[in-house]
């Protein structure tokens, strides 16, 4: 098969777009600057997961843009191997597919209908390959110093209501301005926290970080 035909090219784009990632990557390290570290900073954190056991997801309220990007697996592993997952794996499966109907019935698809199964092919191979690797790769000391500065700051609900094994949605800030979106439940079984309230986290229990409401100042 010609790996540049026209019936193959958004593959072998995409095929190119991985190699073209991973050389730079190469490339930064080599001269001392991680281009994967500048993408994850411009990122929002994302500490949401979904599958936590003792959590009921149906009551767990998320923008659509954190569902998509916790489904993705980002926030699991570097956001630079969310995207040499996603350009490698379409760009892998568009050229099995068409290799297949080529040698099966003779004929290849137009590129775009192609690329149709395996843009869904890609983003199913996306999320299961961030999840393992999220398994495997050792997770940076970085992370985890950013987590534990949480307790004590202040967070907003932003997204639905909290209560008592009902997370919701909360943003803050951390000490370099970077905004990260978490899951906050409250640490009083009676409280309620409605949208646009402003808590203190107190500690982390798995993916839900427990809170209390923030006490305004007098006068």
């Amino acid at each position: 098969m010609d790996v540049f035909a026209a019936a193959t090219a958004p593959f072998a784009v995409a095929i190119g777009l991985t190699l073209a990632i991973a050389l730079i990557e190469l490339v930064g390290l080599l001269v001392g600057i991680q281009p994967s570290a500048a993408i994850d900073t411009a990122l929002p954190d994302l500490h949401v997961d979904v599958d936590v056991p003792h959590v009921d997801v149906g009551h767990i309220e998320l923008s659509p843009l954190s569902h998509t990007l916790t489904w993705l697996s980002f926030g699991r592993v570097p956001a630079l191997v969310i995207l040499i997952l996603m350009a490698a794996s379409f760009g892998l499966i568009g050229f099995i597919e068409q290799e297949f109907l080529r040698r099966s019935f003779g004929f290849m698809l137009d590129p775009w209908i192609a690329s149709i199964p395996a843009a869904v092919g890609a983003v199913f191979a996306t999320r299961h390959g961030g999840r393992l690797l999220g398994r495997i790769m050792p997770k940076e000391e970085t992370d985890a110093v950013s987590t534990a500065a949480f307790v004590g700051r202040v967070a907003t609900v932003f997204r639905g209501q909290a209560s008592a094994g009902r997370p919701a949605e909360a943003k803050l800030s951390d000490v370099h301005g970077k905004t990260h979106y978490l899951l906050v439940e409250p640490e009083e079984a009676n409280q309620v926290f409605a949208e646009g309230s402003e808590v203190v986290i107190i500690r982390q229990e798995g993916s839900i970080y427990r809170a209390i409401t923030r006490l305004k100042p007098v006068g």
